[in-house]
């Protein structure tokens, strides 16, 4: 039995064949950090290198699942300065290393299990998006929250429309609209809804249970038949959501990004009534 790595900010746990991972920054919701991020692609590579582990069991510490991208991270981005002679802009260059993240995770032998409470705002919805099973507990809130900040979902765009279909992604990210678990469900982002601590214990038992009855191997060829029939993401599609991301944090997500640190609403905030004349 291969000895579990050691990651900043995330905790690892074996129970028999399955690996708990446990995003572990409890006091920012369990915000993606560099670390985590970091931290999750050491992961992805180890899991590849160890086949005795048949499941990876993704959640976080403290009742929230993901808060998504760390905004300090957000804020010193901001101050990088801009790339010159043509070099690529070192905020794309940052952004880009989380769909690495998500194509290693959707690439992974093991089956995927994610269990979401909480807050999965942002990122998190990757993270949901290459998971074989998502369970959510029924008082999950989820938001695709990035264009309220003035950036788009950038990494997370390609595999949230292979999750849910293009227009429930639309409509969900262009709205920036925070929804609860039975919506995210229905739209297919996650699997299956339940009730409380021990709702989310007993499906959980019940997931691995079922995935424990499958051979590993069997599994892991499944997964790679199943991904190349539904086109693999493309990361050229990944490389130039990182320069959209980049052209709009320097642009207005520089000013969403501090209203957000401050509590304060951003500039292009507009609000509509039926009693407002045009």
């Amino acid at each position: 039995m291969a000895e579990l790595p050691e990651l900043e900010d995330i905790l690892l746990s074996r129970r028999q064949s399955a690996l708990t991972v446990t995003l572990n920054r409890p006091q920012a919701k369990n915000a993606l950090n560099a670390a985590i991020v970091n931290g999750l692609m050491t992961l992805c590579d180890w899991l590849t290198q160890n086949r005795d582990i048949r499941m990876v069991v993704l959640r976080g510490a403290g009742g929230s699942f993901c808060a998504g991208g760390d905004i300090k991270e957000f804020g010193q981005m901001v101050m990088t300065p801009e790339s010159v002679d043509g070099a690529s802009d070192p905020i794309a260059i940052s952004n880009r290393v989380f769909g690495d993240v998500l194509l290693k995770l959707d690439a992974i032998p093991q089956a995927l299990v994610t269990v979401i409470e909480g807050s999965a705002f942002g990122g998190a919805n990757g993270l949901i998006s290459v998971s074989d099973i998502a369970i959510a507990e029924a008082h999950a809130r989820f938001s695709l929250s990035e264009t309220t900040l003035g950036v788009p979902p950038a990494q997370i765009g390609p595999f949230l429309v292979r999750r849910m279909g293009l227009y429930n992604a639309r409509r969900l990210a262009l709205t920036g609209a925070h929804f609860g678990a039975q919506e995210a469900c229905r739209v297919g982002l996650v699997d299956k809804v339940v009730n409380g601590d021990a709702g989310l214990e007993g499906a959980l038992v019940e997931t691995l249970t079922a995935i424990g009855r499958c051979e590993p191997e069997a599994n892991a060829a499944t997964k790679a038949i199943f991904n190349r029939a539904a086109a693999p993401i493309d990361p050229a599609q990944l490389d130039e959501a990182a320069v959209d991301f980049a052209a709009c944090l320097r642009g207005e997500g520089r000013k969403g990004a501090m209203a957000f640190a401050q509590k304060t609403t951003p500039p292009w905030l507009e609000t509509y009534s039926t009693t407002k004349e045009a």
